[in-house]
């Protein structure tokens, strides 16, 4: 049927046909309703998180600061100890007692931070030097702000983006990391605690042990080993590995700084609360807070507005952290039960509940999701168990990391690879000592059991252990490391 047409005075007028303008109209209504759909979700998830705000706030217990009189504070970047631990700083200086603050980088990796702030695109090494620095000063004009003095923060210059590795391939190698961006072997910082350290874990826990030694510190404050930041988790294993080693006795905190979106709503809302992410708050992990004044959370506003070459790239982020409180967790150790024969994927073995369904990357792989892990031992074995959400699948690489101790004695460390049928120890510096000749690997649906004889790790008493999956080289997801005892 040809167009209608209407004629007026002007002319001829050509009319859509109908069913374009009903087409026209659909396309409208879709629009509609999609924004419609869009402005909902958004109402329920700030409804939740409003909601979830206010219940868990309610709920969580309350730490006392005063109770301790020498805090030690350990922050992966220069900004961390403010975001987690200023309103904690605040609190223990009124109350006469002593704190110090360790970094364990300069930060100077932030290279958008860095480009912007120096108004380049390309940055030399020199440049990544410059900014560490900066980065420096910038923490000691926030901690001063706060009532710290300079020698109370400790630079131990390790790389940015580089703890991680240092952890794992880089522990105890003969040859060191290689920062791609400041291009050193070893701390460029002249006000490093050990000038020119050679970047090996070995050193990280030789730093960390040395302070711990001097300070005696009856509380430690470190990173949550859940952070999803490398050198966030990666610190909190470095801390937690050198309290072990030197079987010292204290109370520990851990703050989560990293985590998705957390904290949400981003922005400064001094009226909220700083609670758990939705996904870790039913986990195996134990919530607390530290209520702040409003002249506290003033001065802690004041001093992350120090932070002038952070502030500039992620405003919203930081000021998140300007609330009612803050939030810390303990992480207990574990016993692992005697093994009686029956399901190891059972209650009574269980020594860490991982989140799930929490991470993009793996929302659609949940044979990498790890959901949790098991373990335990008899006179002759020990036992571990990882259990997926999803059935384990061949192309995803499952390795299990174990550092071993006889009596806080450490051992030395393995990786175990699960990779399709096929299980392989990965070589380390310390692998010679171990003799995994007995070890056994089964594969049921989401779950894998390792099983290896006490003798190929020198008969331990206790393991510091955690899990990750990879999928061609790219990590999908990863255990907190636990400390498990063999009772």
């Amino acid at each position: 049927m040809p167009p209608f047409k209407a004629k007026s005075s002007e002319g001829e007028v050509y009319r859509k046909p109908q069913n374009e303008r009903r087409i026209r109209f659909k396309r409208k209504y879709i629009l509609y309703a999609f924004v419609i759909w869009i402005v909902a979700n958004v109402l329920v998830f700030l409804a939740r998180e409003y909601i979830s705000n206010y219940f868990f706030s309610a709920q969580l217990p309350q730490l006392r600061v005063e109770n301790y009189k020498r805090i030690l504070i350990f922050a992966p970047h220069c900004d961390d100890e403010t975001l987690s631990s200023a309103g904690v700083i605040q609190k223990a200086l009124l109350s006469g007692s002593k704190v110090k603050v360790v970094v364990m980088t300069n930060g100077d990796g932030f290279t958008r931070a860095a480009g912007q702030n120096f108004g380049k695109i390309r940055l030399t090494p020199d440049d990544y030097i410059r900014f560490g620095y900066l980065r420096q000063n910038e923490t000691i004009h926030a901690l001063e702000d706060l009532g710290l003095k300079r020698e109370d923060i400790i630079f131990l210059g390790y790389p940015d983006r580089g703890l991680r590795f240092l952890w794992e391939k880089y522990f105890d190698s003969k040859i060191g990391y290689f920062n791609p961006l400041t291009r050193t072997f070893k701390s460029p910082y002249s006000n490093s605690y050990q000038r020119s350290v050679e970047y090996k874990g070995i050193n990280v826990v030789k730093n960390i042990q040395s302070i711990i030694k001097l300070f005696e510190p009856d509380l430690i404050i470190y990173p949550y080993s859940r952070d999803q930041h490398p050198d966030h988790w990666a610190t909190s294993a470095f801390v937690k590995f050198s309290i072990l080693t030197l079987n010292y006795k204290c109370e520990e905190w851990q703050y989560l700084v990293h985590r998705g979106d957390w904290p949400t709503p981003f922005g400064k809302h001094p009226q909220m609360y700083l609670v758990p992410p939705f996904k870790l708050a039913f986990t195996d992990t134990k919530w607390y807070q530290v209520p702040l004044d409003e002249y506290m959370i003033e001065r802690k506003s004041n001093s992350i507005s120090d932070y002038h070459s952070q502030i500039k790239v992620m405003r919203g982020f930081l000021e998140a952290f300007v609330r009612q409180n803050e939030l810390f967790a303990k992480l207990d150790s574990k016993d692992a039960k005697k093994y009686e024969g029956d399901n190891l994927f059972s209650e009574k073995y269980l020594i860490s509940k991982e989140p799930t369904h929490d991470i993009w990357s793996i929302i659609f792989e949940k044979g990498a999701d790890i959901e949790a892990i098991f373990a335990a031992h008899d006179s002759k074995n020990i036992y571990i168990g990882i259990e997926m959400v999803g059935s384990a699948k061949k192309l995803i690489s499952y390795y299990l990391h174990i550092r071993a101790f006889e009596d806080y004695k450490y051992l030395g460390r393995i990786y175990i690879l699960v990779s399709g049928n096929k299980m392989n120890v990965v070589k380390t510096m310390t692998t010679p000592a171990f003799s995994f000749q007995n070890a056994k690997m089964r594969r049921k649906k989401n779950q894998i059991e390792i099983i290896f004889s006490k003798k190929d790790l020198q008969n331990p008493n206790m393991l510091y252990l955690s899990v990750r999956t990879e999928f061609l080289g790219r990590q999908l997801d990863r255990s907190a490391w636990k400390v498990v005892k063999l009772k």
